[in-house]
């Protein structure tokens, strides 16, 4: 038996479910700048233009947070080994602040633009 008790909290039989949907749909600002911190120091060189951070959940429903990386275009190819190791980085920066939805990356160049191994 399901009994709804409130919004967002539900009973099933003797189990308690709370769903806090609102603390796994925002993002707090000191989250959001500890992660563009890391991807300026990281990727200002590289052309690093901003980045596009929201809440979202993976495959299997989990919370995690889709960071889309912005770049401007370079006449200089971009080293791919700038992103080696960038999400363990904002990961441990996510962790330093309490946040522990995983960080799914995802870089963004201009189709013109050409990329060094």
């Amino acid at each position: 038996m399901l009994a709804l008790v409130s919004a967002g909290v539900a009973v099933l039989g003797r189990i308690l479910y709370i769903a806090n949907m609102s603390d796994e749909q925002t993002i707090s600002k000191s989250t959001k700048s500890a992660v563009e911190k890391v991807l300026r120091d990281r990727l200002g060189q590289a052309g690093f233009s901003g980045a596009d951070i929201r809440a979202d959940r993976d495959s299997d429903g989990d919370p995690i947070l889709l960071v889309d990386v912005n770049y401007a275009y370079s006449d200089k190819p971009i080293s791919s080994k700038l992103t080696y190791g960038l999400s363990t980085e904002v990961r441990k920066a996510l962790s330093a602040l309490g946040e522990t939805r995983f960080p799914h990356i995802r870089h963004h160049f201009d189709e013109q633009q050409k990329i060094a191994s």
